[in-house]
């Protein structure tokens, strides 16, 4: 049996009692030694679902689901709120009299844990939806967008997982160039009004980009960035978003054009944050491929490329070694002998990084997709929106980060949540290996939970592709592992002793 406590956020806590003259900062050691940090299950989950519906002729779906099996928080009465979906507050418009409100009535709310839900999105104007558990459903709460769009000016299949509100964001690969607009979300689903500042770098180094420092994001609502008009030009960006007060959630959509003949859309997987090792997991094996790294410190880094492929850990020819350049954006492409596979990334110098990939069409259009560096899986991580009929294919890829062999499970559920197949693996150090995965019954979607049995060892990525009469359909996702337990200072009725008051003589 698998355990369902994890680690998740870690929560520090500080403590500053001020009596008199005397000051104590902290508690005392052995009140630290005797009352460590605990895992207990997270009581509040927020996720955000960037900017879904305002298309009238795309199919647009969000999916929810409290994972089940894991660990809970006691719950005082019988009262238990649902998970909602709510929309967000939409940018105001510079020629309206009123800022618009966020609907009054949440777009969805579930009563349990443990059933997949998939509900369609149709709304005359894109949104943000936040969503919401707490309490017993708050614990691994997870949700995912889909998009498919197959019209005259816009065309292409995207997902994205939705993400919680954080300080900082790192997004690498969309371009300024014309004909390529990158749409930055910036959403703040709090009750508290965040301030946010915007930075970017480009090929040729840092851009200065107006009004992009001390951007407010009101508390329920968003802000919409436009990337050509920031960095306009840049063939390749990377976007350091950062808070200075509270925490927005954010997402990069990308759209391109070729005058007016639609080349795909897709969204940029948020980064790890800049390190000396990551891993890009589901690099497909076809395709046009480029990796894009941004080297953001003062000082040029000199970067190893492993390729995790299906037999294991080796390094490209005449790639082994790559000099990115301090302050700037490299685009280097992919041999395209290289099978379906992950990089491994290491680095002198702190370096972040996300793979671009074109999938033309021998006939047709082609489409876009992004992958990027992304954290090991810390427990049982879904993915929700994977379609599996109508000509479409959903392949996870599976990749060992660690030095031994990895073993995971895959458990496809049913409508009602019930397992309906469940598949353990062994995937060796190194190695990459697909897991196609198929619908239950009459659905569209195919519905899976990757389970490691050992935390921090197997990065993942779902592919979805297809084949139509207008040409290629592509997307890539990174999986991520939803918030199960947080770590909390384990409380303690008082402190062993208190210091007297200082009294000063008359």
């Amino acid at each position: 049996m698998i355990s369902a406590r994890w680690a998740g956020l870690a929560v520090g806590a500080g403590v500053a009692v001020a009596i008199g003259g005397a000051t104590l900062v902290g508690p005392p050691e052995s009140v630290v030694t005797d009352y460590p940090e605990v895992s207990e299950p997270v009581v509040r989950s927020s996720l955000v679902c960037p900017f879904v519906g305002g298309e009238d002729e795309g199919a647009a779906e969000l999916a929810v689901l409290a994972l089940p099996d894991v660990a809970v928080p006691e719950t005082s009465g019988d009262t238990q709120p649902p998970i909602t979906v709510q929309g967000l507050a939409l940018p105001p418009d510079p020629e309206a009299e009123e800022e618009p409100a966020a609907p009054a009535e949440p777009l969805l709310t579930l009563p349990d844990r443990g059933v997949p839900s998939i509900t369609p999105i149709e709304t005359p104007a894109g949104t943000s939806f936040a969503v919401t558990g707490q309490g017993a459903l708050a614990p691994g709460l997870a949700a995912e967008q889909s998009l498919v769009m197959q019209s005259v000016d816009l065309r292409g299949i995207s997902t994205a997982a939705c993400t919680a509100p954080r300080r900082e964001h790192w997004f690498v690969g969309a371009s300024g160039e014309v004909g390529r607009r990158g749409r930055l979300v910036l959403a703040n689903p709090t009750d508290v009004p965040a301030v946010v500042d915007v930075e970017l770098w480009d090929e040729a180094g840092p851009i200065d980009a107006p009004g992009t420092q001390d951007v407010g994001v009101p508390a329920r609502g968003q802000r919409i960035f436009l990337l050509d008009a920031l960095a306009p030009g840049s063939v390749a960006t990377g976007v350091h978003v950062a808070t200075s007060q509270g925490r927005v959630s954010a997402a990069l959509e990308v759209r391109e054009m070729s005058e007016i003949t639609p080349q795909g859309m897709t969204y940029v997987p948020a980064s790890v944050a800049p390190g000396d090792e990551l891993v890009i997991p589901g690099v497909p094996g076809q395709g046009e491929r480029s990796l894009r790294i941004v080297a953001p410190g003062d000082t040029d880094a000199i970067v190893s490329m492993q390729f995790l492929g299906p037999e294991g850990a080796f390094s490209p020819v005449d790639q082994d070694v790559l000099t990115v350049t301090a302050g700037s954006v490299a685009d280097i492409p992919i041999d395209p002998g290289v099978e379906p596979a992950a990089i491994r990334l290491r680095s002198d110098e702190p370096i972040t990084a996300s793979v671009r990939v074109v999938q033309p069409a021998e006939d047709g259009l082609p489409d876009l997709a992004y992958t990027a560096a992304s954290e090991p899986l810390t427990g049982p991580s879904p993915v929700l929106l994977s379609r599996a009929a109508g000509g479409f294919t959903s392949t996870l890829l599976l990749t060992s980060a660690s030095d031994a062999t990895s073993r995971v499970t895959v458990r496809t559920l049913a409508a009602d949540g019930s397992v309906a197949t469940e598949e353990p693996l062994e995937i060796p150090a190194g190695a990459t290996i697909p897991v196609e995965l198929a619908p239950q019954g009459d659905a569209v979607n195919a519905t899976a939970v990757v389970v490691p049995e050992t935390p921090d060892t197997v990065v993942a990525a779902r592919q979805i592709a297809a084949t139509d009469d207008d040409g290629a359909l592509l997307d890539l996702m990174p999986l991520v592992s939803p918030t199960i337990e947080v770590n909390v200072p384990e409380v303690v009725g008082e402190l062993p002793s208190v210091p007297e008051q200082s009294v000063t003589p008359d």
